[in-house]
């Protein structure tokens, strides 16, 4: 064709040439309608305009021969129509697949992040949210967020809805202030996913997720708050008469809710540990608990040793709904788990019609961890075995020791956490070779052991050995063992059977 000349018909569209590089030509008769041309000879219709705020755009109608000359031209004549009226098509058009993808609603946006959530990709450089996770969030969802905000466009949400949201829960939920942070900060991680995805441009929650001043984490209950929590916990649990009243009596305490504040009390758990509980994950024959790792919030199987206080707890929740799969179904929504926030709401009215200070679920763990290290002397590395901890960062021997292996020493204390929670004054402390002995025994004792284990051979083991002897020693558990441990564990992954004689041989 000759340079210049617009092509107006099916024959000279067809006629067009490939070149070296792409070109354009405007098609004659249709303002705004052009052909480009690739080296690969494909024919591409397209749409130029300038849009109202002066931006130039250009939008692809479709290949030639799909698309015909004719519709090419209808569509272009559609487009310009929408032009004049002030419309932007590629504006339109890009709006229209962000709606696809992230919704409208701020419902529909909660989900885009949750499936975002499930591959690490809802924000930042974070890692796939586990599916207990998802779910706890989204029944916080259901029953916090979704009634009052769900249904609005969340490109509509401004920080005013989020005050008055949030003085909402404050004021006529009578939450306790780390429930409403938890649904706050909720509500922020996912308005915070739209501002990731470029839905908005700021996100409304910021700074308005917390509008409590919470309790300290530092808080702790004595013995007599605990004895009051646990009478609470005890008298609730007592399956009630059809129709017998009891918001009065026991805090608004159903018998499944003080059961299962009884088994987090005893057990040392977390309360979604507790909340989630599957009848299939106890052994009641060998007494024990596994919490598997899709459901531990360290993401590593937590066995628990369960006492006879413990097994009995379990025998009267069981007996409460024989044919759920939870040990603490929820009364209001069928097929369902006890909601987790519902024991830190449950919790917190108990301290109030207490006259407690109010505490929670956590703080119950911590009094645990530091009666059980500072009055009976459990080692903090059994300690954090009882409450599933992973080790902090340049600790990691602590992450490959087996569980099962030390479910004596975490049975032993919370043997101990059980006699001084219900039975106050019977709680002794063990008397064991370790404490008894002097230290430069017991260090010579725990090296003899580990060393014959490396003449088998057996390198990992001699490593681990040496550590959980040291940590039983009150003169030898130091803060830095599980430091040195990944030392001994990457020679022994070496498989250098004179570097870890060496290195057990350094213990003083």
């Amino acid at each position: 064709m000759l340079a210049g000349l617009q092509p107006s018909t099916d024959r000279q569209i067809a006629a067009l040439k490939p070149a070296d590089k792409v070109y354009e030509m405007s098609v004659g008769d249709s303002r705004g309608l052009g052909v480009r041309v690739f080296p690969t000879g494909l024919k591409q219709f397209e749409f130029r305009y300038v849009a109202t705020n002066g931006a130039r755009r250009r939008l692809c109608l479709g290949a030639y021969p799909d698309l015909s000359l004719a519709k090419a031209r209808s569509k272009a004549a559609a487009l310009r129509i929408s032009v004049v009226d002030g419309g932007d098509p590629v504006a339109e058009m890009t709006a229209a697949r962000e709606r696809a993808r992230t919704g409208e609603t701020l419902d529909e946006l909660a989900e885009a992040y949750w499936q975002a959530a499930t591959v690490g990709l809802h924000g930042g450089r974070r890692r796939p949210k586990r599916d207990v996770t998802l779910n706890n969030e989204r029944q916080t969802w259901r029953n916090h967020i979704q009634p009052r905000l769900g249904s609005r466009p969340f490109t509509e949400i401004r920080r005013a809805d989020v005050k008055i949201f949030m003085r909402t829960l404050v004021t006529e939920t009578g939450m306790a202030a780390a429930s409403v942070a938890s649904i706050g900060s909720l509500l922020h991680a996912v308005l915070g996913f739209a501002v990731l995805e470029e839905r908005i441009e700021a996100n409304p929650a910021l700074g308005l997720a917390r509008p409590l001043a919470l309790t300290p984490r530092e808080r702790m209950f004595d013995d007599a708050a605990l004895r009051t929590l646990w009478d609470a916990a005890s008298e609730a649990s007592v399956p009630r008469a059809p129709g017998e009243k009891t918001a009065g009596v026991h805090a608004r305490l159903e018998s499944v809710m003080g059961l299962a504040i009884q088994l987090l009390m005893l057990t040392l758990t977390r309360r979604t540990e507790v909340a989630g509980a599957l009848k299939t994950e106890f052994d009641r024959a060998a007494k024990i608990w596994t919490i598997p790792s899709e459901r531990a919030k360290a993401r590593h199987q937590h066995v628990v040793p369960l006492g006879a206080d413990a097994l009995e707890i379990l025998d009267v929740a069981w007996a409460l709904d024989p044919g759920s799969p939870y040990l603490f179904p929820s009364a209001k929504s069928p097929g369902q788990h006890l909601d987790p926030h519902a024991i830190t709401r449950a919790f917190a009215r108990t301290c109030t019609r207490r006259k407690l200070a109010v505490g929670s679920p956590h703080d119950v763990r911590r009094s645990g961890a530091t009666t059980l290290t500072g009055r009976y002397g459990v080692s903090r590395f059994v300690v954090g075995l009882v409450l599933g901890h992973t080790p902090n960062e340049g600790a990691a021997v602590t992450s490959v020791y087996d569980r099962h292996t030390y479910v004596p020493e975490k049975r032993a204390a919370l043997e101990l956490w059980a006699n001084h929670l219900v039975r106050p004054g019977n709680a002794v402390v063990p008397t064991t070779e370790a404490s008894t002995g002097g230290v430069n025994t017991h260090v010579g004792e725990a090296k003899a052991r580990a060393l014959a284990l490396c003449q088998k051979g057996e390198l990992h083991e001699a490593v681990l050995s040496i550590c959980m002897d040291l940590s039983r020693h009150p003169d030898t558990a130091s803060p830095h063992l599980a430091i040195l441990g990944k030392v001994g564990l990457e020679r022994a992954a070496a498989g250098s059977r004179a570097q870890v004689e060496d290195w057990i041989s350094g213990f003083r």
